[in-house]
């Protein structure tokens, strides 16, 4: 596989420049459950003043947040959703369900969501394909390379891996609620060995060559998916030894989610302006979109829809 093939996860580096962080999805799950004051934030995540204050003013910055003064002595400021935060509503949704389904049962999710629409039932999102309404599957994926990636798609790739994360601790009252998910994909590097791994990598060098990734980064990442069970690791050769990195059912269960934060970096990023690739949607042979819908309904579920209810 070819750089220009690899790059056909053009989009998700452009999403993963301001999403590819733990602090930051965790702001987010508390925006979208109606939290919106600093102090909220900060004992819901757990985060220190100082990097909550970097990844709110980051998030205003970017468009995903908008400040609303609420008291002016001392000014103090609201943080709330733009249409451009908004949007990333479904990839929310997609990462509670994913949580739901695969996450460490000891952080429960606070709320069932329960979708307000004639018939008031369970919300249980699904990704489907914008055109012709299939569920999203990856076999059902193809990839038509356009055009031979430049300098500085690569570059891209090893700009957003060497952002420093920082690895807080929970807080004995923080919110825990998507804490498996936001420790498997709040960083960087392990959503594009991820992202790569739906492209088709498997092996060591492969994911090295491409993703132009440290040897101790890659072999850190690989580890950690593996015990995450993201990864099973099947040995392919025995003198020296070597091994495949394969994606389990559970890793698999990321391809929904990772194609939402494509399609939102498409939509808010124009960020197939300068890919190298598209994806086909096979069923329908139409350029891959996707949405979000609900099962019991088939409706596109807004926020206003929504409900948090006690389990």
């Amino acid at each position: 596989m070819s750089v220009a093939n690899l790059i056909v996860i053009n989009p998700v580096v452009k999403s993963l420049e301001l999403l590819g962080d733990r602090w930051t999805i965790l702001i987010l799950r508390d925006a979208f459950f109606g939290r919106r004051r600093f102090e909220e934030f900060r004992s819901n995540t757990g985060a220190s003043r100082s990097t909550l204050s970097k990844r709110l003013e980051a998030l205003v910055e970017q468009g995903v947040l908008y400040k609303k003064p609420y008291q002016s002595s001392p000014p103090r400021n609201e943080y709330r959703l733009t249409d451009k935060g908004l949007a990333l509503y479904p990839w929310a949704l997609m990462i509670r369900e994913w949580e739901s389904q695969w996450g460490d049962s000891k952080f429960d999710l606070p709320a069932v969501l329960r979708h307000r629409v004639p018939g008031h039932h369970d919300l249980r999102p699904k990704v489907v394909c914008r055109h012709c309404r299939g569920d999203l599957a990856l076999a059902d994926v193809e990839r038509q390379v356009l055009a031979q990636a430049d300098e500085s798609s690569i570059k891209a790739l090893k700009t957003i891996g060497n952002q420093r994360r920082s690895r807080g601790g929970r807080g004995a009252d923080a919110d825990n609620s998507l804490a498996h998910i936001a420790e498997i994909i709040g960083d960087r590097w392990a959503s594009l060995v991820v992202a790569a791994a739906f492209m088709g990598l498997q092996r060591y060098d492969d994911f090295r060559k491409q993703l132009g990734i440290a040897t101790n980064i890659l072999a850190d990442r690989l580890k950690r998916l593996t015990e995450a069970q993201v990864f099973e690791r099947i040995e392919y050769q025995s003198k020296p030894p070597r091994s495949d990195y394969h994606l389990t059912a559970k890793g698999q269960a990321l391809f929904p989610f990772t194609m939402l934060m494509r399609q939102w970096s498409m939509d808010w990023l124009d960020a197939m302006e300068d890919a190298p690739f598209r994806l086909i949607h096979r069923p329908c042979g139409q350029v891959l979109n996707v949405d979000v819908i609900c099962q019991g309904c088939n409706n596109v579920p807004k926020p206003v829809d929504v409900e948090y209810a006690k389990p």
